[in-house]
């Protein structure tokens, strides 16, 4: 253009080069050029091709109620939309201007998710929010959610069986994820147990939505757990299915149930143990019922019901009484051909006092069984 400066060549050069006629009116393309040229050429720094997502490291937790995010770059809303995600120290998600107003304050429970929201300009604003789809104010096109973590009780390792220690309330440390550092299911209140290795859910599994078979179980604070009473302890690999997890295995349990004190025949400070119950309590009922990998209620309260099974003796016999139990019972399903299959389930239940732990282990629990003691969380391999 005749009478440009040479800085206003190369700009024009940019914009004309991703097939954008000039408009001096329009501010923004020189970034809609850089989108464009991100998504044809792969681009370092842009991220545009849909679905992108890039970070410099993992988000972590800085402090109680802050996270410390990398930088990276991410699309959002579609091919030639990428935004910058620009490093942060000490982001905390308390602070007003950090979040969309889905809470005043965290609890103890919440699941909060963080959002990279197109702002207008090359960098992506980051804002904390409750809701699982997209922050108010905003919408799926113009967010995009790249991580979160869980508000809960943490164990110190210093701590591991401290039974005068009560957790603190906080970010839990190995519940924040992000889109490169996850689990392979939904991260929504779960823990990392084994980095690379495997994520556990928090909380023993209460009902989230739909309905048999394709209901899906979740890990939440402060509800009524799922139970062998209208379920059998074999309509569990389902449930769990639903959520894309799996059932547990016995060295699983034993890792993330470390550190949990034990629980005491007559009160319910460390537990919820007491040999005086009479019922299980809601998901994380007990302070103090807490490992050092921030896994609630693995001792006491309903036995978390675990993927090894065996069977027991010689003789083999056809068996329906097995098999038409739970949810589907009437429904003719085979048999099971066995001497006495069997099961394990950890942690002991809720009138199990000084007995229940986090290396108590029960090798005879029966699948079929519908007597209401037993419960399940789920695990899920990291991604």
């Amino acid at each position: 253009m005749q009478g440009s400066t040479p800085v206003e060549c190369e700009v024009l050069n940019v914009i004309q080069g991703a097939g954008i006629w000039p408009d001096c009116d329009d501010k923004t393309q020189l970034l809609q050029a850089i989108q464009v040229l991100a998504d044809a050429q792969g681009m370092n720094g842009i991220a545009a091709a849909a679905g992108y997502f890039s970070m410099m490291g993992k988000m972590s937790a800085s402090g109680a109620t802050s996270l410390n995010i990398p930088e990276g770059s991410v699309n959002i809303g579609g091919n030639g939309k990428g935004f910058i995600i620009t490093a942060q120290t000490g982001f905390d998600v308390s602070d007003a201007a950090s979040h969309d107003g889905s809470y005043t304050s965290l609890a103890l429970g919440d699941d909060i998710y963080i959002y990279a929201v197109d702002n207008g300009v090359a960098e992506a604003k980051l804002i904390a929010s409750k809701n699982a789809d997209f922050p108010d104010g905003y919408s799926a096109v113009t967010s995009r959610k790249i991580g979160g973590f869980h508000y809960g009780r943490v164990r110190p390792v210093a701590n591991r069986y401290d039974t005068a220690f009560v957790p603190t309330v906080q970010i839990v440390p190995n519940s924040v994820w992000d889109l490169n550092h996850r689990p392979t299911c939904d991260p929504t209140g779960m823990v990392e147990i084994v980095p690379g290795g495997f994520w556990a859910d928090i909380y023993l599994n209460s009902e989230g939505g739909g309905t048999w078979p394709e209901n899906v179980p979740v890990s939440r604070y402060g509800q009524t757990l799922i139970r062998n009473d209208v379920y059998a302890r074999s309509d569990f690999h389902l449930l769990l299915r639903n959520a894309g997890k799996r059932l547990p295995m016995v060295e699983e349990f034993l890792t993330y149930a470390e550190g949990s004190p034990a629980g005491q025949n007559a009160n319910n400070d460390t537990a919820w143990a007491a040999n005086s119950n009479s019922g299980p309590a809601p998901s994380g009922a007990v302070a103090k019922a807490v490992s050092m990998f921030n896994v609630v209620d693995v001792v006491g309260n309903i036995w978390d019901y675990l993927g090894d099974h065996s069977d027991w003796g010689d003789t083999l016999r056809k068996d329906a009484t097995v098999v038409n139990v739970g949810k589907d019972a009437s429904i003719p399903r085979g048999m099971v051909d066995h001497a006495e299959w069997r099961n394990f389930a950890g942690g002991g239940v809720w009138n199990y006092g000084e007995e229940a732990g986090s290396r108590c282990l029960h090798s005879g629990s029966k699948p079929w069984f519908t007597n209401g003691i037993v419960g399940f969380r789920g695990v899920c391999d990291a991604l």
